[in-house]
């Protein structure tokens, strides 16, 4: 290889520089062309600007790769071309050695070549993997003047001698790097330059490069970035903020095909509603077991919309044909999302989307594709499981796949009960007496079952509320018939154990559920409510779960599942003969979702 290299820079040294540009645009087209640079390059840029439209981000792409195709060319012929790099601030440099810090942006090459033409000057070299292209690449550089060091000892020892140190701030950091944030994504940053700045007292002055016209350049050594008083991370924050700003200016200058974001302790998440609040509820729960992780947890949350109900249908269909080869694509999205929906999408960027059910389970695999990020199904999707990176399902769903993680009952995360009890007790007045709560949902299929079992489960509930005493907390919920919403209203409005009680048809509070809970030693629920069973169960509350009809389909297998960690009552609704028991469904759902997460991230 080193033959060949060397041949191509006597070649170049002798060709005319019109001809040495043609070839450095045609080696950032050769790179343009490689898919794979290409697509980390738009995800990496997309990340950075959000709010940038695919056209904008591949026009920046486009002038990067030829601008990191012209600096290759340039380092062949770097002689010829030095008297083309205008540099400001050199005087800012003491005589007896600094730290110039800078990042892979511009020709960082070329611009080193040509500080060493005026200064004592050193660089500490990371060996590249490829042995031939190492020895050509330092041969190159110290033919400019340029001392290579291959060690820290060598690099304390020439600064001592009143060298100057160029460093690069944003590659090869260790694993133990100082983190700071780099377009408001937290990143981690080599820590090398502080170091030796403190270690040796020197200054530190940053670096920022760019490219005027052609082979013309602009090189920046801007003044010193105070070290007093500052924390390592203080400092690398400063230096990355000054880099951003200039970034923002002039974007096209750096390598986005670089991973500088791969090992972000960030995460961006997008939300996608269908209006099901149980739905919305079973992602946000997701979030929170994100938020358990070591990461910094940025969410949105948006409201889908199909232009027609025949639209949903034709985006199923288009998510067959999908891959990771769509991103930036979204050409299905424009033509079946209404524009609200469309728009917000594309201004957003994300690495985990999320959906609840299967009405947006297409939405989220089509544009987690498009912005390149992990998808996250909850529920059971109307589309392959395999399509997904990560699949919730509860247990009673039956399936498995290697991209699915089963729990117990539906996904749910408590949060906030503390706060919700207080609110509860305040606004109902309530007393510190032992209470039970008593959640009742809707009719599955049987109305005359259901009308029936509930007369006979409330006379039960109000016989063991008196002869235990315990006072109740009783909400019905919106899928509750309305007569049944009067039958309970005139049975227990005026009962001397009801403390409180709710309509959610009529008036609802969004502190009820979890408030209830909280305050209550055992909770009541209807079967029908596979959500909330789960809710109460998670809230390590005794949870009987109300047979109010013949449990038929996904629950009875629901119940038959949890029947480890919550009571089924049925009728005659003996509740003084249940076997009341906490349950730890809440511990072993958190441990499989938190090492599924891990397998994604």
């Amino acid at each position: 290889m080193r033959i060949v290299l060397n041949f191509l820079k006597n070649f170049l040294m002798r060709m005319p520089l019109w001809f040495c540009m043609g070839f450095g645009y045609f080696a950032g087209l050769i790179m343009y062309a490689n898919k794979k640079r290409r697509l980390t390059a738009f995800k990496n840029i997309k990340s950075a600007f959000p709010s940038k439209s695919n056209k904008e981000l591949y026009s920046i792409i486009r002038k990067s790769f030829a601008k990191i195709g012209l600096s290759m060319a340039e380092m062949f012929i770097a002689p010829r071309i030095f008297k083309y790099v205008e540099a400001q601030g050199l005087e800012l440099l003491p005589d007896d050695g600094a730290v110039i810090a800078a990042i892979h942006e511009g020709s960082w090459e070329l611009y080193n070549g040509y500080i060493a033409q005026k200064k004592n000057y050193i660089i500490f070299a990371k060996p590249q993997k490829n042995a031939e292209l190492n020895k050509f690449l330092n041969d190159l550089r110290s033919s400019w003047g340029m001392k290579i060091c291959f060690s820290l000892k060598q690099v304390i020892k020439n600064m001592n001698e009143g060298a100057h140190l160029g460093m690069a701030v944003d590659h090869g950091a260790e694993d133990n790097a100082v983190l700071v944030r780099f377009f408001s994504h937290i990143v981690p940053a080599p820590g090398g330059v502080i170091y030796l700045a403190r270690k040796l007292n020197k200054k530190i002055f940053p670096c920022f490069g760019r490219r005027i016209k052609g082979f013309h350049h602009m090189a920046t050594i801007m003044p010193a970035v105070d070290l007093a008083g500052k924390s390592d991370q203080q400092v690398l924050q400063e230096l990355n903020d000054i880099y951003e700003k200039e970034l923002r200016k002039y974007p096209e200058e750096y390598i986005w095909h670089y991973k500088r974001f791969k090992h972000k302790r960030d995460l961006d998440v997008l939300v996608l509603d269908d209006g099901k609040i149980g739905h919305l509820k079973q992602s946000q729960a997701f979030l929170k077991f994100l938020q358990d992780e070591d990461y910094e947890v940025r969410s949105k949350v948006v409201s889908v919309n199909f232009r027609t109900k025949n639209c949903r249908m034709l985006m199923d269909v288009c998510t067959f044909f999908s891959n990771k080869g769509c991103l930036s694509c979204g050409a299905c999205m424009r033509l079946l999302l209404d524009t609200r929906t469309f728009k917000e999408l594309k201004s957003s960027y994300a690495d985990i989307v999320v959906s609840s059910g299967s009405f947006l389970a297409s939405v989220n695999r089509l544009y987690s594709y498009t912005v390149g990020a992990k998808s996250v199904s909850i529920l059971r999707p109307n589309i392959p499981l395999n399509r997904f990176d990560l699949a919730i399902l509860p247990e009673h769903d039956r399936v498995g796949l290697e991209s699915t993680v089963k729990i117990k009952g539906a996904l749910c995360y408590p949060a906030d009960a503390a706060d919700k009890a207080q609110k509860c007790r305040d606004f109902f007045h309530l007393n510190a007496e032992k209470k039970a709560a008593f959640f009742l949902g809707g009719v599955l299929s049987d109305k005359k079952e259901f009308e029936q079992n509930v007369k006979e489960f409330s006379a039960a509930l109000k016989k063991f509320s008196v002869e235990k005493g315990y006072k109740l907390l009783i909400s019905t919920s919106r899928r509750t018939p309305a007569h049944i919403d009067d039958y309970i209203k005139a049975e227990f409005s005026t009962f001397a154990q009801t403390q409180a009680l709710v309509f959610p048809n009529q008036e609802n509070h969004d502190f009820v559920f979890e408030g209830f809970c909280s305050l209550s030693d055992i909770v009541f629920v209807s079967g029908d409510s596979i959500s909330m069973i789960s809710e109460a169960a998670s809230l390590k509350k005794t949870c009987v779960a109300v047979a109010l009809e013949k449990n038929e389909d996904k629950h009875k297998v629901f119940l038959e599942m949890i029947a480890s960690e919550v009571n089924v009552l049925a009728a005659p609704y003996d509740i003084a003969g249940v076997d009341f028991k906490v349950s730890t469904i809440f511990e072993n759902n958190r441990k499989t979702i938190k090492n599924a997460i891990k397998r994604i991230l």
